[in-house]
């Protein structure tokens, strides 16, 4: 027999409410995911469910899903929806667990971000270019539906770890990789020695570029050049351009 919610005070429902605020999904380590794509990559991620809430017209499609699944009206789903035209299926998940052990590809720094779409998109295209570690100091939290979506859950497959700025220095010691630091005063990317092995990069916050404590650890400080016109790049963009060159010139590879 299916099971339906038609309350809003069912605790289902309220654990959702919570898990829209960064302290409530701090305190349940959960996350909520909507859409049927992002729901088809976590299953595939063996990411683990809660639960599903989804309207009739997609009773087919949440067959596949082992967890529990409970159908909602669609005036219920909108409301507990962040996206703007809801697809009709929302799920909790667990919460990816903090990275603990060494890098063993390039790592991405990510320091004071404070956009979802900027770091979403940071996310995805780490995942696109194997920097599969990430570190996040002060950025806004990764497990934020707007960061999920734009990340097109690659919070779920990337290692993340969230670190202090006053620990840095010794994370990036314990990691024992280089370390580049994006900002626009540093050496042309484009030029950079062929070098093997793994690196660290570090992407800083889109007003004031990296904190002068995560600074002061880099190896090296790189940039992108840029038409005088320009005072700087999007973080995203120039995150995604460094990791692109960083993947490919440094192993020297075509």
């Amino acid at each position: 027999a299916k099971m339906i919610i038609t309350s809003k005070q069912n605790e289902k429902i309220k654990l959702i409410e919570k898990l829209h605020t960064k302290k409530g999904r701090a305190e349940h380590k959960k996350l909520v995911i909507e859409g049927r794509k992002s729901l088809v990559d976590c299953k595939n991620f063996d990411v683990s469910f809660d639960y599903i809430l989804y309207t009739p017209e997609n009773a087919d499609f949440v067959c596949d899903f082992s967890c529990e699944k409970y159908e909602v009206s669609a005036e219920l789903l909108k409301e507990l929806s962040s996206q703007v035209t809801p697809q009709g299926v929302l799920a909790v998940v667990a919460q990816p667990a903090p990275a603990t052990a060494r890098p063993t590809t390039n790592y991405i720094v990510v320091d004071g971000v404070q956009d979802a779409g900027n770091l979403g998109t940071i996310l995805r295209t780490a995942l696109a270019t194997q920097f599969m570690r990430v570190v996040l100091i002060d950025c806004v939290d990764v497990f934020s539906e707007k960061v999920i979506n734009s990340s097109m859950t690659a919070v779920f497959k990337l290692e993340l770890k969230k670190c202090k700025r006053d620990e840095f220095a010794t994370l990036k010691n314990e990691y024992g990789f280089p370390l580049y630091v994006a900002d626009l005063d540093g050496k042309n990317a484009l030029q950079l020695d062929t070098e093997c092995g793994i690196i660290g990069l570090v992407v800083g916050n889109e007003g004031n570029g990296v904190s002068t404590q995560v600074k002061r650890v880099a190896d090296k400080i790189i940039t992108l050049p840029m038409d005088k016109n320009i005072e700087s790049l999007n973080v995203a963009v120039s995150a995604g351009v460094l990791m692109y060159i960083l993947k490919y010139n440094l192993k020297g590879e075509n």
